[in-house]
């Protein structure tokens, strides 16, 4: 598709700011990380699962979960396995 100038222009505004907010967002996603990791750091050597601080109640205790081992299934039973595969058709938007 042939963009007009002003089109092209637009555009190009747009995905500068769309490249500084993704800088901008995995700073603040480091900063946070490393805040809560400090967070976490406390709780571990004070061996508190629960911290209430002001109006906040902070959590960081063992959880169990159970998941489906899909690998191993699918080594085991490879025919049942690819009957139940589904493919969805997604839209991804990328700037390089």
């Amino acid at each position: 598709m042939k963009l007009t100038k002003k089109q092209e222009k637009q555009i190009l505004e747009k995905v500068r700011e769309i490249k500084i907010l993704e800088i901008q967002k995995k700073e603040i996603e480091s900063e946070i990380d490393g805040l809560k990791g400090e967070i976490k750091d406390f709780m571990t050597k004070k061996n508190v699962p629960e911290l209430a601080v002001d109006v906040f109640t902070i959590h960081y205790a063992d959880t169990a979960c159970v998941n489906f081992d899909t690998t191993a299934f699918k080594k085991t039973h490879e025919e049942l396995y690819q009957q139940y595969l589904k493919t969805k058709i997604a839209k991804r938007f990328t700037i390089t």
